[in-house]
């Protein structure tokens, strides 16, 4: 019935389901899942509690219920709650992934790596923590390690477009252009919603005078999200720099109006006025 979108239905079954025993703690926490869907973060809340109250042991519900405290940006909160997840169930790889999360938000990259780690070893297929591992370890400066974490991703999901784009910046940062754009292209081949390698493709098609293509990339970022002021800026540069400034105007005042305190949207802008007139 859930999986049908027939919540409401849903939601009367689980209250029948506690009226008989009110002590049935699945009963509480599916009831609070319903509530997390619709975002009513509080009753979602109100009803982990009571799950975990009857049932101490219950992992999956401290899980969630943790997952309801980061949604209020109560972090603290919500590591506690994964800590009891995992004494609960020690091997529970989800727990440990979002602890990692929220250690890698903190900047904690050691205790994020930590428990990526953590999370593979209990779940070698879990592809998310490869990816996010990855990021941890490229911010800690162990890049060689980061490849790898990226690679395995990759090995376990091949058009992973997060970690394609990974590993693209990689090579991007060590001026590996045709490799990273290879990645980048691979990236867009397997995704339509994914804006990152269309901006860095886009720098790559304008620094080797391909124009055309670099426009092409920052159009297609545009349709993804029509108020990226930064795709509409770069993509008035490139109009700008193969003469199309009448294009390039356009592309500056919707940066401005869509981002009113972009001073470098009003300074080019202002550039391409002179240069026109």
């Amino acid at each position: 019935m859930k999986a049908q979108g027939l919540v409401q239905e849903a939601y009367a079954c689980y209250l029948e389901a506690i009226r008989i025993d009110p002590h049935f703690a699945i009963a509480w926490s599916n009831l609070a899942g319903l509530f997390m869907e619709v975002g009513d973060l509080n009753k979602a809340m109100q009803y982990y509690k009571e799950a975990v109250k009857l049932k101490p042991s219950f992992a999956d519900a401290h899980l969630n219920q943790g997952n309801v405290y980061k949604a209020m940006g109560m972090l603290q909160e919500a590591v506690s709650c994964y800590q009891r997840a995992l004494q609960a169930r020690p091997d529970y790889a989800m727990a440990y992934g979002n602890l990692a999360t929220i250690y890698y938000e903190q900047r904690q990259l050691d205790m994020a790596i930590h428990c990526y780690n953590q999370a593979i070893l209990c779940d070698s297929r879990f592809v998310e923590a490869y990816n996010n591992m990855g990021n941890a370890l490229k911010d800690a400066g162990r890049v060689e390690e980061a490849i790898n974490c990226f690679q395995s991703c990759l090995v376990l999901q091949a058009n992973h477009p997060q970690a394609l784009t990974n590993l693209g910046n990689i090579y991007m940062e060590w001026n590996m252009i045709s490799t990273a754009a290879s990645f980048y292209k691979a990236a867009i081949a397997v995704t339509s919603g994914l804006s990152s390698p269309l901006n860095n493709l886009a720098v790559i098609y304008k620094q080797q005078g391909s124009y055309a293509d670099a426009i092409a990339c920052y159009t297609e970022v545009l349709r993804i999200d029509p108020t990226a002021a930064d795709a509409l800026v770069n993509r008035g540069n490139t109009f700008k720099e193969f003469g199309r400034v009448a294009e390039a105007i356009q592309d500056y005042i919707q940066a401005v109006t869509i981002r009113p305190n972009m001073a470098e949207a009003h300074a080019n802008l202002a550039s391409a006025y002179k240069d026109r007139y």
